[in-house]
C-alpha cells in the first residue's frame, strides 16, 4: 500500500474520536444499504472505520490526502464531536463521501484549503454534512447542459432550476450545487456553489428508488438568494474548452475514486465468499471448486481484483499529486471503470455458486451484493459514458455524441 507520512497529533486526536463513533454504531441499521454495507465490511463497520481511519501507516489501499487531510481531520477541539456517534447511526458510509466531494471542491480555490479547515471541518465532526447536486432531469450526466442558473445581481446571487437523483438531500445541512454562472444576460461558466440546505427557495420531492441506497430527492431552487462567498473554487477559464470549473472536475474526480473504492471491496467480499462456497459445496460428489470451469472464473477475478486495486492507487495518487485535472480524470474514470465490472462479475459468481441460498437474507445475502455491484455500473456515471470518455482522451477519437 501507498505509506502515509506520519501523522500529526492533532490527527490522531481526531481519529479517536471518529474511531470512538464507529465503535457505538448499532450492530444494524433501518436503512439496507447500511447493513449491506455493515455485511461488505465485516458485520460491524469495523473494517470500514479501518480502512478509512486507520491510526498505521499504510492503511489504505490509496492515500487519498485530499479526503484525508481537508474532509476528515483539523479540528482543534476533539470534543466537538461528541455528537458524532449519534448522527453516523441514522446515516450510511456514503453521506461521508458526498461532504468530502463538497470539501475537494471547496479546498480547489484560493485559501479554500484554509477554509474547508478552519469552518467545514469542524461542523463535520458535529454532524452537519454535504448533499451535492449535480444531475439534472434534462441533462442527465451531461454536464455542459446544466441549466440551473445563478444569476450575477451585484451584491448577490439569484439561483434558479432543478436538479435529480439527490442522495440523502433531506437530511443535509449544506448543499453543494453545480450551476451556470449568468453575468448581464451572458451565460458563463459552470461552478460550484455552496449554500445552506434550509435557504428560502429551496424544495423537495421524494422519489420511489428501487435501489438500494439514501432516500433519493428532486430539488427545486427558486429565487434563491445567495451570497457572493457561495461561488467557491476557481472559476473556469474564458479560453477552456470546456466552461467547467476545477472545482467541479476536483469533485467529480474524488467521486470515481471512492465509487471504485466502495465496488472493489464489494467485489472482494463477493469473490472470498464464492471461493469459500467452491471450497465447501458438493452437490454431485465432488467440490465445485474441482470443476475447471469454476476454478478458471475464480481465477479470472482475482486478476481484475489485483488490477483494479493497482488501477485506484494511480488514481489516487495522480489526485494526491494535483496533476492536471484531466489526467486524473482518465486514471479515476478508468478506476471506476474496472471496480464496478469487478463488483457486478465477482457477485453474479458469487451468486451462480450459492444457488438460491445466496438470495436468503439472514445468511450471506449474495442478493444484495448483486444488485450493489448492477448499480455501481449505472451510477454516479454510466460505464459507456466512462468508455467515451477514454476513448476520446486516450485515442483522440472523436465524439459520437453532442454536448
Amino acid at each position: 500500500p501507498i505509506v502515509f507520512e506520519q501523522r500529526t497529533e492533532r490527527e490522531v486526536a481526531v481519529l479517536a474520536l471518529l474511531k470512538k463513533a464507529f465503535d457505538e454504531l448499532p450492530p444494524e441499521s433501518d436503512n439496507p444499504m447500511m447493513n449491506i454495507m455493515a455485511q461488505v465490511m465485516g458485520g460491524d463497520l469495523s473494517d470500514y472505520r479501518d480502512m478509512i481511519m486507520s491510526e498505521s501507516p499504510g492503511a489504505l489501499p490509496i492515500k487519498l490526502d485530499i479526503f484525508r487531510q481537508y474532509s476528515m481531520y483539523g479540528t482543534e477541539d476533539a470534543t466537538e464531536g461528541e455528537g458524532l456517534a449519534k448522527y453516523m447511526s441514522k446515516n450510511t458510509p456514503a453521506k461521508y463521501g458526498l461532504s468530502a466531494m463538497a470539501m475537494a471542491a471547496v479546498s480547489s480555490g484560493k485559501d479554500g484549503a484554509n477554509v474547508v479547515m478552519s469552518k467545514y471541518m469542524p461542523e463535520l465532526t458535529q454532524g452537519k454534512l454535504f448533499c451535492y447536486c449535480i444531475t439534472e432531469p434534462g441533462a442527465g450526466t451531461n454536464t455542459h447542459k446544466v441549466s440551473t442558473v445563478a444569476v450575477d445581481e451585484g451584491d448577490h446571487f439569484r439561483l434558479n432550476g432543478q436538479k435529480t437523483f439527490i442522495s440523502a438531500a433531506d437530511t443535509a445541512f449544506y448543499m453543494a450545487v453545480i450551476a451556470r454562472v449568468e453575468v448581464d444576460g451572458k451565460k458563463g461558466s459552470v461552478g460550484t456553489f455552496v449554500l445552506e440546505a434550509d435557504t428560502d427557495g429551496i424544495s423537495m420531492t421524494k422519489l420511489d428508488i428501487a435501489a438500494l441506497g439514501d432516500p433519493q430527492f428532486t430539488v427545486h431552487f427558486d429565487d434563491v438568494i445567495l451570497p457572493k462567498s457561495a461561488l467557491v473554487g476557481e472559476k473556469a477559464s474564458k479560453s477552456g474548452a470546456s466552461g467547467i470549473s476545477e472545482s467541479v472536475f476536483y469533485t467529480l474526480n474524488l467521486e470515481r475514486i471512492m465509487i471504485g473504492l466502495g465496488a472493489i471491496k464489494v467485489g472482494q467480499e463477493s469473490l472470498q465468499r464464492a471461493v469459500k462456497k467452491a471450497k465447501q459445496v458438493q452437490p454431485f460428489g465432488p467440490l465445485l471448486g474441482e470443476s475447471a470451469a469454476v476454478k478458471q472464473q475464480l481465477a479470472k477475478l482475482t486478476l481484475q481484483y489485483e488490477l483494479t486495486n493497482l488501477a485506484l492507487k494511480k488514481a489516487g495518487v495522480a489526485f494526491d499529486n494535483r496533476e492536471n485535472p484531466k489526467t486524473v480524470g482518465m486514471f479515476s474514470n478508468m478506476a471506476k471503470y474496472l471496480a464496478s465490472t469487478f463488483a457486478d462479475q465477482a457477485s453474479d459468481v458469487a451468486l451462480q455458486l450459492y444457488g438460491v441460498e445466496g438470495l436468503d437474507k439472514e445468511a450471506d445475502d449474495i442478493g444484495g451484493l448483486c444488485q450493489v455491484g448492477r448499480v455501481l455500473r449505472t451510477v454516479p456515471i454510466n460505464n459507456e459514458m466512462v468508455l467515451n470518455f477514454l476513448a476520446e482522451n486516450l485515442m483522440g477519437l472523436p465524439k459520437s455524441y453532442q454536448v
